[in-house]
């Protein structure tokens, strides 16, 4: 896809900005070139076994209900990615904060394309939506939308709330306060945007000792907004331990479990669904 390619590019080259330059195991960039090891991607499909699961969602059936599938949604990359690996792990050579920010953009693409075919999706990077002489102003966004008080009187960029009310899924028209939705109308108005998606924050971590051949941790909370309106659509906190059950290592698409979890917020009929 256009998207994909174009995603692909800006991540090697202007991403990295977004991000906390955090790595694991004191292994740092460098351990990222490690030649590719013989077992990597040669024996099938990644197969992994989900265990640890922890989730919460929540949705606005008011906001929900009046999507408009014409409208412009505008596309953040994760404004926050930790990604941690040990000092030795032969399968972690593509693995880095941004390897698994592209790897998440993937899937939502493929989500939104399926759930909303006619929806413009705008990347929101300088360059493409953005003026390449709003980059300090994109810059600053993910600092201001982390460090934003949200549920509980916590950021939105702290997973608490969401750990905490582990198991729901509930209809909830939460009342967004005043600093963080004048900061989500004044996206939509600069850029001629109706929706945002925003993945707030992703933590990866690689365990070679995982399964058979290694696994990881996963935690991510994502977004998306009616701007417009300054309101959330629905958000959604998963977090679960990922291992194979076969000898192929996980050393790509580390989102891919992920992916039916955040289908569930495109695709079920709330209507029908009981809070439970």
């Amino acid at each position: 896809m256009l998207f994909i390619s174009l995603l692909f590019a800006f991540v090697l080259t202007s991403c990295a900005g977004l991000h906390d330059e955090v790595r694991g195991g004191g292994g740092g960039d460098s351990g990222m070139m490690d030649t590719p090891c013989e077992e990597c991607g040669k024996r099938g499909d990644i197969e992994l076994k989900i265990t640890e699961e922890k989730f919460y969602r929540e949705w606005n059936q008011t906001a929900y209900n009046r999507i408009d599938s014409n409208a412009v949604v505008g596309v953040f990359p994760a404004l926050k990615v930790n990604a941690k690996r040990p000092e030795s792990c032969r399968f972690c050579h593509s693995f880095s904060e941004d390897a698994v920010d592209f790897d998440l953009a993937r899937v939502e693409d493929s989500l939104f394309v399926k759930a909303f075919p006619k929806m413009q999706r705008d990347l929101m990077l300088p360059g493409m939506k953005v003026p390449d002489a709003d980059s300090l102003y994109i810059d600053s966004l993910s600092v201001r939308l982390l460090g934003s008080k949200f549920a509980d009187g916590a950021d939105l960029g702290d997973f608490t709330p969401w750990i905490e009310r582990d198991g729901i899924e509930q209809d909830y028209t939460r009342e967004v306060p005043a600093k963080l939705k004048n900061l989500l109308n004044d996206i939509a108005s600069r850029y001629g945007l109706r929706y945002l998606s925003i993945p707030v924050k992703v933590g990866v971590t690689m365990d070679t000792d995982l399964g058979k051949s290694g696994g990881y941790y996963w935690k991510i909370l994502w977004t998306l907004w009616d701007a417009r309106y300054g309101e959330l659509v629905f958000l959604t906190y998963s977090e679960f331990t990922a291992a194979t059950t076969s000898r192929v290592a996980p050393e790509k698409e580390w989102a891919e479990p992920f992916a039916a979890r955040l289908w569930k917020m495109f695709s079920v009929d709330f209507s029908k669904l009981e809070a439970h």
